[in-house]
């Protein structure tokens, strides 16, 4: 099988997974909104983003070196360096979540003020253990990532949504004993964090995998600091979100109810929806880093600027598609899925974030492979900056949007810096954007097209006005695209990987 038929096959099988792991995760969200509310939501969120903010300090930066070392010492055929470097990996992964965990242990009194709702320290405080089992799972996992074990790699965040929901339906149901409220989601995400770190361990020794009593810490430990600082800044700026946002609501007038229900709104409610092209997109991204970490190992430039331009072009192709969905239809959609038509007026304009959101990931992505990670976390930094400065300055004159318009201008700062960076070192030509001009265009008109054809059909077809809606305006999409010859569904070609 050819290089280019086996990047298809392999962004088709995480594709396969990925969506049917976001799809469960998103109607599992939609039962606990519907049955829990917007402030359960939002209590569980914020937990949950303090907790991976402790975890991007325990591992975060290891799993993608892990990967990319793996791709490169497989061109190599070096078995045993690997070996040393993943079992580096898992003693400063394990050394640092237990030290992390006896520290958060110890001053557990004093946590508090890391929430905006106190009561969501109560529910971090049970999924702390989760640290060191959330460390070994991303690492391990990594490993089956840089030997494109596709399968095993996507498979594995699968069965991990699975048990959480699983877990979660028995605790709220009292199969076994009651659980109710958030405290049933956050049980559920510690039982099934560590049932999986347990499968994965398995999956590694049976797969034929082992350590080495020569373990490498420098190799792994320098290029992934730079990473795991970037990720620590991404955590701590969702934990500063999820503290600032509430308490700049409160100040502009909101109970603090009511500010914890809007940031469920967003963070609960509207983000998945945003965030489902990832399940296509982060699909792409999985395999191209591999891919393109083994162009970089050969100095193969001219390959590796085709996949960002082609994979770019087919990353604005699929984010055309939700957004004129979402921006035609967003309350509706909401308002049938969560019962809460302010989570999808918030969507109507969010779901603009999934452009500079394609950009930056893979940008991102191409940058680490590379080995280009202090560049990329300074370019990352810059953006954060400007998210900061908008969630703490415009909450009180535009609510909730603020949140929108942060994340937007965070990631177009992060994604054009990034632009610049690959255009210097590899040469990088920007034949993506007569593509992305198209498919914004043609979403823009299409988004129009189904609005009017809802407002002909509501009344009549209610549910199957919106669906049918939805349809036409996607239909309308593919046939401009296909017609005018400038966005083509064919567009995802790795061309040069063999």
């Amino acid at each position: 099988m050819s290089s280019e038929k086996k990047v298809y096959k392999a962004v088709a099988t995480v594709t396969a997974y990925s969506i049917f792991t976001k799809f469960i995760s998103l109607f599992f969200k939609i039962y606990i909104s519907r049955e829990l509310g917007a402030e359960t939501m939002g209590l569980y969120q914020i937990s949950t983003s303090v907790f991976y903010l402790f975890a991007s300090l325990t591992a975060s930066g290891l799993p993608l070196v892990i990967s990319r070392k793996v791709a490169e010492k497989e061109v190599i055929k070096d078995s045993k360096g690997y070996q040393d470097l993943l079992t580096g990996a898992l003693i400063l992964g394990i050394t640092v979540s237990l030290a992390m965990i006896g520290l958060l242990y110890v001053f557990r009194n004093h946590l508090g003020s890391l929430f905006s709702d106190k009561r969501s320290l109560p529910l971090f405080l049970i999924i702390m253990p989760a640290l060191l089992s959330t460390t070994i799972y991303y690492i391990i996992r990594s490993f089956f990532w840089g030997k494109k074990e596709y399968s095993r790699f996507a498979f594995t965040e699968m069965l991990e949504e699975l048990m959480r929901i699983v877990i979660c339906l028995l605790l709220i149901s009292g199969v076994f004993f009651t659980i109710s409220g958030a405290k049933a989601i956050t049980y559920a995400f510690i039982i099934s964090d560590i049932l999986i770190c347990i499968v994965l361990i398995f999956m590694f020794f049976s797969y034929g995998g082992k350590l080495s009593s020569t373990p490498k810490f420098k190799e792994i430990g320098r290029p992934a600091l730079p990473i795991t600082i970037m990720r620590i800044f991404s955590s701590l700026s969702i934990t500063f979100v999820a503290l600032l946002f509430p308490l700049r609501l409160m100040q502009s007038g909101l109970t603090m109810s009511e500010a914890t229900a809007s940031y469920g709104r967003v963070s609960g409610m509207a983000n998945p929806l945003i965030l489902a092209p990832m399940s296509i997109l982060g699909s792409l991204s999985v395999v191209l880093v591999p891919e393109m970490s083994e162009k970089c190992a050969r100095k193969d430039y001219s390959a590796l600027n085709r996949q960002i331009n082609s994979g770019l072009e087919f990353s604005f192709l699929v984010s055309g598609i939700f957004l004129l969905c979402y921006l035609a239809l967003g309350e509706e959609i909401t308002t049938l899925l969560y019962k809460d038509a302010q989570s999808g007026r918030y969507l109507q304009w969010a779901c603009f974030i999934m452009i500079p959101l394609s950009l930056s990931q893979l940008t991102q992505s191409a940058m680490n492979s590379m080995g280009l990670e202090k560049k990329s976390f300074f370019n990352y930094i810059i953006g954060t900056l400007a998210m900061f400065a908008c969630v703490y300055f415009l909450p009180p004159y535009i609510g909730i949007y603020s949140v929108a318009l942060a994340s937007f201008s965070s990631l177009t700062i992060s994604g054009m810096l990034n632009l610049v960076m690959l255009k210097k070192f590899t040469g990088l030509k920007l034949e993506f954007i007569r593509s992305f001009l198209s498919a914004m265009l043609f979403a823009l008109v299409s988004a129009y097209f189904a609005y009017s054809v809802y407002g002909i059909v509501a009344k009549a077809l209610g549910v199957f006005g919106l669906v049918l809606s939805a349809g036409a305006g996607m239909g309308m999409y593919v046939a401009l695209s296909l017609v005018t010859d400038t966005v083509k569904l064919n567009t995802f070609k790795i061309k040069g990987a063999r």
